[in-house]
């Protein structure tokens, strides 16, 4: 968010394709909706009976089954389930969802559609201390087993999701996991990092910024009444202080807790310095800048003011590698950690090292791919009590938006009411998109719009 709390509009970072030519402009969008046959992979996993159990992750994928056959003309023989409720030849072990992955493009040609929907724990495996983290996702068996050999790496979701898809073919991945932002590792990202605002959040905006402007208007009004000798407060006791301001109509303000009954000393408390012109000076900008954020929030109306981001993520975040903890909500999280990290400094590798000139190549560049990601890579994803049933936030408020929308939505916009959905909810992560033409963003989610 900005400083003062307003939903802002904004489209920013690196493109590694160019969409300008007319020629390439119309090789893509030739095959916008799907023709060909409709496949499906979704794995659910709960993880049952261990440490790591979660409880709506089996509801995503059957609530995700229902709709792609009700509302896509998906068959559900042509929908592989990977999750504990199947047989135990279908349960969510690494070389069962690999398998799976793998049926999902046999034969695949132009014009066909591949869905492939994840709902568990997700992490981040480090070789040492010095290595920027790779996304991974969670099969069964990590729980108990040695990694890297029991997770399967976002450069395996790389290989396995992104590699095989042949020119005019479409597929589309959900990942609703703990960092998840940048699983595909695609060139194009978009992050909707606030939704876009509702009425009672105007209404909240305004109320705060109004109070903020009030606030500063007084302390401006009384560093220049100060200062210019309209109000003399040099040699007067504090009780004729309350008098005089309140002589002068200034506001009285007893919210302050070190406030003396008098409603004022929130003024008559103020540093000496303050009144300094450099102070006063501050204190005016300040009051301009609230001014000019509670002008544009009056002239938003709800519905409007998503804040976006639009560019290489995966880039973006190798120049400013940080780590920060998040997640104070009352709910269980789709996050498992590394069991444990080798500390040998001979192992060490360069920080930002990744797929960054993989993404580069003109191989890339015909794909038709978009992956919806539950979070951002420092956060995680709620698997929470919706609705009267266990569920990830994330798909929940994906199918809801879908619904609303009478399941005919582009991807950009349907990325943007999920934000809305999580934040209705209090679902504090922050969802994501990833293709690799900015001009994807705008096609209809699975071929519908």
């Amino acid at each position: 968010r900005t400083s003062s709390g307003l939903a802002s509009c904004s489209a920013m970072g690196n493109s590694c394709s160019s969409t300008d030519a007319k020629p390439e402009y119309e090789a893509l969008t030739a095959a916008a909706s799907a023709t060909g046959r409709k496949r499906a992979v979704l794995v659910g996993i709960n993880y049952v009976n261990t440490r790591a159990e979660l409880r709506g992750c089996v509801n995503d994928v059957n609530n995700m089954q229902k709709v792609l056959v009700e509302q896509y003309g998906f068959q559900m023989s042509d929908i592989m389930m990977i999750n504990e409720d199947q047989d135990k030849s279908r349960w969510p072990y690494k070389k069962v969802i690999l398998e799976g992955m793998q049926w999902l493009y046999q034969d695949a040609k132009p014009g066909d559609l591949l869905f492939f929907h994840y709902s568990g724990h997700g992490s981040q495996y480090q070789v040492d201390k010095k290595s920027m983290p790779a996304d991974c996702i969670c099969p069964l068996e990590c729980i108990q087993q040695e990694w890297p050999q029991s997770v399967i790496l976002d450069t395996d979701i790389h290989k396995n999701l992104y590699d095989p898809l042949p020119a005019g073919c479409k597929a589309v991945c959900l990942f609703d996991c703990c960092h998840s932002a940048t699983v595909a590792n695609l060139c194009e990202t978009m992050v909707v990092k606030e939704g876009p605002l509702t009425e009672a959040a105007k209404q909240k905006l305004v109320a705060n910024l109004t109070k903020q402007k009030d606030a500063l208007e007084t302390k401006v009004r009384f560093f220049q009444e100060v200062n210019s000798g309209k109000l003399d407060i040099k040699k007067k006791s504090r009780e004729e202080l309350n008098e005089l301001l309140a002589k002068k109509g200034f506001p009285k303000d007893a919210s302050d807790l070190r406030d003396d009954g008098s409603g004022y000393s929130y003024l008559k408390d103020l540093a000496i310095q303050t009144l300094c012109n450099e102070s006063v000076q501050k204190a005016q900008g300040l009051l301009d800048e609230k001014a000019k954020a509670l002008a544009q929030v009056l002239s938003l109306k709800p519905g409007e003011g998503a804040q976006i981001y639009i560019g290489n993520l995966e880039e973006d975040e190798q120049e400013a590698y940080k780590a920060k903890d998040g997640q104070t909500k009352e709910v269980r999280i789709r996050y498992f950690p590394q069991p444990q990290m080798d500390t040998s400094e001979a192992r060490a590798k360069p920080l930002g090292t990744g797929l960054r000139d993989v993404l580069r190549k003109e191989k890339y560049t015909d794909h038709q791919l978009w992956v919806y990601s539950g979070c951002q890579d420092d956060q995680t994803s709620a698997d929470a009590h919706v609705e009267g049933i266990y569920q990830g936030a994330f798909t929940w408020a994906l199918l809801k938006a879908l619904k609303a929308d009478g399941f005919a939505e582009s991807y950009r916009d349907l990325l943007i009411q999920i934000k809305a959905n999580l934040e209705t909810g209090r679902y504090k992560q922050v969802p994501a998109l990833s293709t690799c033409h900015k001009m994807y963003l705008n096609y209809g989610f699975l071929g519908k719009k």
